[in-house]
């Protein structure tokens, strides 16, 4: 079974989408096997598209949120998740109020790449310039490159329980 990993912003249109673009992105690059990558938000509505700005900004680092279709947080969303990580702080409150028994595997994704204080939470771009998008993509990208060889240990472990 894959490990599965849920990226959690609040509208599913920017961060969340691009982290889990990046995550695939990775995958394929490096040749990981046994991931899945899905993303949601806590206010997002099911169906709705990445945001121009994420979509020019994965278009320019040769990812692809063309297909994108934003999804609501769900209890089951969580459940089904193996690790569950978060743009900031508030995020897992949302998570946490849909499904409390995730406390153990709800992670800030900054705090996961053993970032700490603001450095840890991923500002959201919606509404900024192509710029922002830069930057948000440029610090979930580094977070994430920071957090991989957790990620694979969590799912080493996962795989030695199962």
């Amino acid at each position: 079974m894959p490990f599965r990993v849920l990226f959690v912003c609040t509208g599913n249109t920017c961060r969340s989408p691009l982290a889990e673009a990046i995550a695939r992105g990775f995958v394929e690059r490096e040749g990981e096997g046994g991931f899945e990558f899905s993303s949601a938000g806590i206010q997002a509505r099911e169906g709705g598209l990445a945001s121009p700005g994420a979509l020019e900004i994965a278009r320019e680092n040769g990812l692809d949120l063309e297909g994108f279709q934003s999804r609501s947080l769900t209890a089951d969303r969580i459940d089904e998740a193996d690790l569950v990580l978060v743009m900031e702080p508030g995020h897992r409150s949302g998570v946490l109020g849909l499904s409390p028994a995730a406390d153990t595997k709800t992670r800030l994704l900054g705090a996961l790449a053993g970032r700490e204080g603001s450095e840890a939470s991923v500002a959201d771009p919606l509404g900024g310039n192509v710029d922002s998008y830069r930057r948000t993509f440029a610090k979930i990208e580094a977070l994430f490159r920071e957090g991989i060889p957790r990620i694979l240990e969590m799912a080493a472990g996962d795989a030695d329980h199962s």
